[in-house]
């Protein structure tokens, strides 16, 4: 089925992406949106938030979110699993951190969770944006996940 979905009006945006609301995209993938609430607060992906607060979506993020539904209800992998495949990214060398930085981070080497689960990271100190960090585009870029991991996703 085919759904012609809402735009934001692109002078909210700063890259002028086409955004979707939480239920345009609930609808689209049928799924609720408190599914896509649990998603968020599982660490599995940044919703793109607008000055209001009020979250939004990019095609990239809805190819993502059904990856991780496809994670989920055909390869059996559960959240934690998700998450600590998302940890394996080498976010000190893709950034890449000052040696001090990676000493300190909560997201090293042997955090199960991916970086921008985390509050308290050097990057977030200096007000550093998850959504648009160069670690979090290789997620939303499946088939670069893909390589990076060395994991089969199987999210065609």
């Amino acid at each position: 089925m085919n759904i012609n979905l809402q735009s934001v009006d692109p002078s909210e945006t700063q890259s002028g992406e086409k955004l979707y609301t939480p239920r345009e995209v609930a609808h689209k993938l049928d799924l609720s949106v408190e599914t896509l609430r649990l998603y968020e607060r599982e660490g599995l992906f940044v919703p793109y938030k607008l000055s209001s607060g009020h979250r939004r979506f990019t095609e990239q993020d809805i190819e993502w979110i059904v990856c991780i539904q496809r994670q989920i209800h055909e390869n059996k992998l559960n959240f934690a699993g998700i998450r600590y495949l998302l940890s394996m990214l080498p976010c000190h060398e893709m950034k890449p951190c000052c040696l001090e930085d990676h000493a300190v981070c909560p997201a090293g080497n042997k955090a199960c969770r991916p970086c921008w689960d985390f509050e308290d990271t050097p990057c977030r100190e200096r007000g550093e944006n998850c959504r648009s960090c160069v670690v979090y585009q290789q997620v939303l870029n499946i088939d670069n996940l893909k390589q990076i991991l060395s994991v089969k996703f199987k999210c065609d």
